[in-house]
Order: C-alpha cells, then structure tokens, then sequence
C-alpha cells in the first residue's frame, strides 16, 4: 500500500455504538502485526479486558469449599472457610437471618 493512500477510517464500535478514528498511525501498527481493524472503541476494548483479567483471576484464585448450611441443611460452596466453633449459612438462609 502506498504511503498517501492511507487515511484515517472511521468506525463504529460494535459494542457501545460510538464512532471512532482508526488512525493511519494504529492501521499500520495493526498492519505490522497481522491483526485485522478493531471492533471496538477503546473505552469498550478497555473495559473488555479488564473484564477479561477480572473473570481470570475469580477463576485462578478462587478457593472453594464445600460446607452445608447449619439452617436449612442444604449443601452451598464459599470461598470462605468454616473456623472451628463457628456456624456457616447458604446465602438464602444467610438473608433471612440478616433480615
């Protein structure tokens, strides 16, 4: 592609809807490394990965642990563990208790 041919594109964001400018500066960065236009704005490209990151590390560093309700008797997992005296309550149970 020659040099002047380049232009500015602008595009819509596929997400949020907005316009944006795909600068001639982004397009041959995008170029050089075979990646295709974007889709999104980068506000929503922002929070997408953060998002992204966010779900990862629920996943990766999220603890578990089994325990049945000292209410109702049903089985729930927490990612808190149960300290030794202490009584542990599923999340409905819980919201009736807190009232």
């Amino acid at each position: 592609m020659e040099e002047n041919t380049i232009k500015d594109k602008i595009l819509t964001c596929r997400d949020c809807g907005r316009k944006f400018t795909f600068t001639v500066g982004e397009q041959k960065f995008f170029g050089q490394k075979g990646w295709r236009d974007p889709f999104r704005c980068r506000v929503c490209s922002r929070q997408k990965k953060i998002l992204k990151l966010r779900d990862k590390v629920k996943v990766e560093e999220a603890v578990r642990f089994s325990e049945i309700c000292d209410k109702c008797g049903r089985q729930f997992y927490t990612e808190f563990k149960r300290k030794q005296g202490e009584k542990v309550y599923c999340f409905d149970c819980w919201k009736l208790i807190k009232g």
